[in-house]
């Protein structure tokens, strides 16, 4: 009859132990879909555009314009092969064709 309150309690501890590995929320993240003006990851000035194209590996970067729709162009390199870039306004960098 011991065996009954022991396989019990193991029992409980495998619940608890489950719990616990759960996530506590399922809420929103609290990281703020677009990074304050002037923070790494945005597209407000050329020294934080050229550190957002050198983050998404490229390098050797040349010719960066802004344009009037705020995003920002230029060339660079990647694998020794010189593409053109794009950097939106809040810092996404991708490959123009």
């Amino acid at each position: 009859m011991k065996l009954i309150p022991i396989a019990a309690a193991a029992l409980a501890a495998s619940v608890s132990i489950a719990a616990a590995q759960m996530p506590t929320t399922t809420g929103t993240p609290t990281t703020p879909a677009v990074p304050p003006a002037g923070m790494p990851g945005t597209a407000e000035s050329e020294s934080s555009v050229r550190t957002q194209i050198e983050a998404s590996g490229y390098q050797k970067i040349r010719d960066l314009t802004r344009k009037s729709d705020g995003s920002w162009h230029a060339k660079a390199t990647k694998n020794d092969v010189e593409v053109a870039v794009s950097v939106d306004s809040t810092g996404n960098v991708t490959q123009v064709q």
